[in-house]
């Protein structure tokens, strides 16, 4: 009983002592990312997710894993962004076009 009572306390100690890891994001493909969504996406929005895929870099260098965590997060969202909108214009953009002309041609 006594080792059972050891053991569960070393487990515990062991545990409390450790930080917790933060959710798994490679920093080295974050910020080439960030930057590929400035060239082939949305440049404005690639620009902020490359600043923000920068600090979470710095911080994780410094050792501030929940700050790194949160401007990962908040890159990857812009990433993101950044090539929805890229998406939309290339795709969307030329189909509204085509329902513009096909509706004028309906009108004459």
């Amino acid at each position: 009983m006594e080792d059972e009572e050891k053991a569960g306390e070393v487990l515990v100690g062991t545990t409390e002592a450790t930080p917790a890891a933060p959710t798994h994001c490679c920093w080295r493909h974050l910020r080439c990312l960030a930057a590929t969504s400035v060239i082939c996406g949305c440049s404005c929005l690639g620009v902020v997710a490359l600043v923000f895929a920068i600090k979470a870099e710095e911080r994780r260098k410094a050792g501030r894993l929940e700050e790194a965590v949160h401007w990962a997060a908040r890159a990857q969202r812009f990433i993101l962004a950044s090539f929805a909108v890229w998406f939309a214009v290339l795709f969307l953009g030329p189909l509204l076009l085509w329902l513009l002309s096909y509706a004028i041609a309906q009108a004459e």
